[in-house]
């Protein structure tokens, strides 16, 4: 009894732990993570203390006890100092920071593999407490399950159950499906895991099964109270609407089915029960997803399938991350910091994971953790596989495909996310692995041939008193003396270490400057943390401000190695610069921001403004080699009504070829409205160069041929219809030169007095002829089409209209001879037909316009 006292409460504390961390943020929240750890150890401690050898498991296959060993040992031989030479042939990237600290320190002699190795020692405490719950799962599940006893399972249920309950309710009100975490992917990553638990459960306790002598009645009930669970948990991975938990959901079950018919049916059967399950699997692809599952889907494909939704660029410059610390790695959980100096895309983001575990490992572990984590989980793997092809019973093997499926769902989400870096997540997984590994492969052997597992207790015992000692010193810290800086100090003698904390505790100290902040505490930061770009920042600006310009010259210039396309990096670094009275490269910190992002245009052009800063030189420094900053850099200008900077950098982006139709638009639009008539007629010239079709060379009407679809400028055609009485349309039938005509159809209906298509032309004082050619087919009434000709500012000026053409008529050509008055500068041209004082008035017909030109005629009236 008291043997079974102890496992039961220990597995209570173990749930109990596990519950916390998921309540927590998924136990990314520092103290109540923590609390989850101390509760893990105690439960190890209580556990492993009260066992004797007799009561422990059967020894761990040697490959696994080396794997569960060499866990926390590697984390552990990243932060051990060692020889700087010696780190140099290890780790070359890691060596060169080591050198660029000499710069403003000491130059030390040793130095760990990690580049923060305070951060590592963070994680290795969750290591620990990984261990801790992988060796007590397993001592608990192999008790239990000897008597065929599902109760490891049931906690992992029971919270996943809850978490599901609280996330369909979300979803049912409307708000994100998210349970307790902050991201619905993680959310749906506790739930694929457990889901394969529930049926694997439920599956043991519906399917007959002569071995057991419970109540085949309770039994029934108990699977089909477990299999409405596995529903409900299925329900909230579709209410999370998680593209990648579903996937992995369905991956899971899948891999689960197919082994189990791979295990346990032969002949037609198999063959049968494979056709099920894919129409199971399609079934559940194409009916139970939410329509708004359904639309991320299609958005992922239509939007987003090139970029994996932002994530393979990310992907990308991380494997370059991985190339530079190959090896051993950066350091476990340094991955935000290390990623600075190889991050080229979406840089107005900081990421501290990569989205994808597998990548994440491999540049904070290298090669050789990597494979040391990934032969654990994968010789499990192998293991559980064996298991339920070859497991002693029923009720094994579909434990073992449960566990199975967990896994496979794991490492498929994984793949796009990063659960393994969720505590409560990977405790979850900790503990199916715990659980994979505790069952027997065949029958066991005799008690007394088998040796027992002593080594799990050392094991567990030593990471549980680590834990002890630790969790509760980084409670404490952080409750009470996380902003007093003496405390940190004090307490990172010891391991407890947060510097961030420490550097805001001295900014809020020191009047809320970091340049105020002494420089020896800027330099103690930095030597724990040498790789993070801001921390030689922080101390550039206060080696400037006392005056050791050199030094700070050095830090910012190892500030933009390290972060050479981060924001907010480079703009420190540009102050510096600017102060320093360096404006070229002031200018080109400025520029490489501007190459990556939008998001901080208007801030560094205001800088350019407040420091006036020659527009020739932000053209030649500021700008980079790009389009889209150079047209925003214009648009700010408009934005600002500064017409003469804008003029200079006009011709120039027109030289670069980085003007399109909008920007052209925008630009011709504010010369307009200034109003700079003449400016605005030749801005739109010369963006049209080789494509102007003669227009202010020839022609001062624009489009006059209808060749082009109408723009937005004031210079092209104002094209409108007029309810179902005018239909006015460009026409690629009809044409009198070129391929196309405008065409303006009458209804028939009304006497209409229509005046509402137009186009306005610069001019400048002196004769012209205005000519078009019109063909009209069945116009009716006295009254047909005409062209009215006004001056656009003041018709008092200039006020002229050209004959009507009315009836079936072809290619008829149209002029008037114009003389522009002094004061004139725009013409309007519209195309009009007056109404009929005639009874039958209501014109119908069509009218088709073409080769529209304002000629300007030469001294004496001629061309």
């Amino acid at each position: 009894m008291s043997r079974l006292v102890s496992r039961r409460t220990s597995l209570t504390l173990l749930a109990a732990a596990l519950g916390y961390a998921v309540l927590e943020l998924g136990g990314r929240d520092l103290v109540g993570w923590n609390i989850s750890l101390f509760v893990l150890a105690f439960a190890g401690a209580f556990y492993f203390a009260r066992s004797d050898a007799d009561d422990l498991a059967p020894s761990m296959e040697p490959w696994l006890r080396w794997a569960v060993l060499l866990i926390p040992c590697y984390v552990v031989f990243q932060m051990v100092p060692l020889p700087v030479p010696v780190l140099g042939i290890l780790s070359p990237a890691r060596a060169v920071l080591v050198e660029r600290v000499s710069y403003v320190s000491r130059s030390p002699s040793f130095a760990a593999l990690s580049i923060a190795p305070s951060t590592t020692a963070l994680y290795l405490l969750t290591t620990a407490g990984y261990v801790v719950a992988f060796l007590l799962m397993r001592e608990i599940t192999w008790r239990e399950w000897k008597h065929r006893s599902w109760m490891p399972v049931v906690p992992l249920v029971v919270i996943g159950v809850i978490e599901a309950a609280i996330g369909v309710a979300q979803a049912a009100s409307g708000a994100p499906s998210e349970g307790t975490y902050t991201n619905k992917n993680h959310f749906a990553g506790l739930l694929e895991m457990v889901l394969p638990l529930a049926i694997a459960f439920a599956a043991s306790h519906l399917v007959p099964d002569p071995a057991h002598r419970r109540s085949p009645t309770l039994r029934t009930l108990q699977g089909g109270l477990v299999l409405c669970a596995a529903a409900l948990l299925a329900a909230g991975v579709v209410s999370s609407v998680s593209k990648m938990g579903y996937v992995a959901c369905l991956g899971g079950l899948f891999v689960m089915g197919a082994l189990a018919l791979w295990s346990m049916t032969s002949g037609p059967t198999k063959w049968l029960a494979a056709a099920a399950l894919v129409i199971a699997c399609a079934f559940l692809v194409v009916f139970v997803p939410s329509d708004e599952l359904m639309k991320s889907f299609a958005a992922l494909f239509s939007d987003e399938l090139t970029t994996g939704e932002g994530r393979w660029p990310i992907w990308r410059d991380t494997i370059r991350m991985i190339s530079a610390f190959p090896v051993f790695g950066c350091g476990l959980g340094n991955y935000g910091t290390g990623f600075l100096r190889f991050q080229t895309a979406v840089v107005e983001r900081a990421f501290d994971h990569a989205h994808n575990d597998y990548l994440e490992l491999a540049s904070e572990l290298g090669l050789v953790g990597f494979l040391i984590f990934g032969a654990f989980a994968l010789l499990i793997f192998v293991r559980a596989v064996r298991v339920a092809r070859h497991g002693p019973d029923r009720a094994t093997r579909i434990l073992a495909l449960g566990s199975i499926g967990a896994m496979v769902a794991i490492a498929i989400h994984s793949v796009a996310d990063f659960n393994l870096y969720v505590p409560a997540n990977a405790l979850v997984l900790v503990c199916i692995l715990g659980i994979a590994a505790a069952l027997p492969v065949s029958s066991e052997p005799s008690h007394s041939r088998e040796p027992r597992e002593t080594f799990s207790k050392k094991l567990s015992l030593a990471a549980a008193g680590l834990l002890i000692l630790y969790a509760p010193a980084w409670i404490v810290f952080e409750l009470k003396y996380r902003n007093d800086p003496n405390a940190e100090n004090i307490f990172c003698r010891f391991g407890v270490c947060d510097t961030d904390a420490l550097i805001a505790a001295e900014v809020q100290n020191h009047g809320g400057s970091v340049r105020a902040v002494p420089v020896a505490e800027l330099v103690t930061a930095l030597e724990r943390d040498p790789a993070a770009p801001n921390r030689w920042c922080d101390l550039g600006e206060a080696l400037a401000k006392s005056g050791h310009m050199d030094q700070s010259r050095r830090c910012f210039e190892t500030a933009v190695e390290l972060g050479p396309y981060i924001p907010p990096v480079l703009l420190r670094a540009s102050s510096f610069y600017f102060d320093a009275r360096n404006y070229k490269l002031a200018l080109q910190q400025c520029a490489r921001v501007l190459e990556k992002t939008d998001d901080y245009d208007d801030p560094i052009f205001e800088r350019y403004r407040l420091k006036k800063i020659p527009i020739e030189d932000v053209l030649k420094d500021g700008l980079p080699s790009a389009p889209r900053p150079a047209q925003a850099y214009l648009r700010y200008l408009i934005g600002l009504d500064e017409a003469p900077e804008a003029a200079t950098v006009w011709p120039w982006l027109l030289s670069h070829s980085y003007v399109n139709d909008q920007l052209a638009t925008e630009y011709v639009n504010f010369l307009f409205n200034r109003p700079a008539y003449e400016a605005a007629a030749h801005a739109w010239a010369a963006y049209l160069d080789g494509h102007r079709n003669g227009y202010l060379e020839s022609n001062w009407i624009f489009n006059g041929d209808f060749e082009r679809e109408p723009s937005h400028i004031p210079f092209d055609w104002r094209l409108e219809s007029l309810d179902d009485n005018v239909d006015v349309a460009r026409d690629s039938s009809v044409a009198h030169t070129g391929s196309y005509s405008l065409r303006v159809r009458f209804g028939g209906k009304e006497n209409v007095n229509y005046h509402h298509s137009s186009v306005t032309a610069f001019v400048t004082p002196g004769a012209y002829r205005f000519e078009a050619f019109v063909r009209t087919q069945d116009i009716t009434t006295d009254r047909g089409i005409a062209f009215h000709i006004f001056d656009a500012e003041n018709s008092n000026r200039l006020d002229v209209k050209t004959e009507q053409l009315t009836g079936t008529n072809d290619w008829t050509k149209m002029e008037k001879a114009i003389q522009v008055p002094l004061n004139t500068r725009l013409l309007t041209v519209q195309i009009v037909r007056e109404p009929s004082l005639k009874f039958d008035n209501q014109i119908g017909g069509t009218a088709w316009i073409d080769s529209v030109q304002l000629l300007r005629l030469a001294a004496g009236g001629t061309n």
